[in-house]
């Protein structure tokens, strides 16, 4: 079974490695990171304390995409421009989903933002960036 995402957190494994070691590492960090974010909305944490791990799920976040982006056209990827909005368009509903919520109490929506970002992270690396990573390792 491809990565589950479960109730409790996404659950890594090999199917995630796309075989490009520092894409894979960043891959295991992001994860990680919304791993962390699943367990603080699951303690009740306080919404400062989940504030700042949504904080550290966006940097992380733009510097991968930075990383992933800059791998892409150092290969010469033929799909740049379609990975490349992806990553775009995550970072904008990420980007209104942080404002929401850094404006009104955005607990409730955090459980949903949470479960949508971990379903697009597993997705993505599973299918676009191990399409990318196919076609440039050839």
């Amino acid at each position: 079974m491809i990565g589950v995402v479960a109730e409790d957190s996404i659950t890594w494994t090999d199917d995630f490695l796309i075989g490009i070691e520092e894409l894979d590492y960043e891959h295991r960090m992001l994860i990680k990171n919304i791993n962390l974010l699943h367990q603080k909305l699951l303690d009740h944490d306080a919404k400062d304390k989940i504030e700042d791990t949504l904080g550290d799920i966006h940097a992380r976040m733009q510097a991968h995409f930075a990383l992933e982006e800059h791998f892409m056209l150092e290969n010469e990827y033929p799909h740049y421009t379609e990975h490349k909005a992806e990553h775009n368009e995550l970072l904008d509903e990420y980007t209104e989903f942080l404002v929401r919520f850094e404006s009104k109490n955005g607990m409730p929506d955090c459980l949903q933002a949470e479960e949508s970002l971990s379903r697009w992270i597993v997705n993505h690396i599973v299918t676009s960036d191990k399409k990318m990573s196919l076609i440039v390792k050839q």
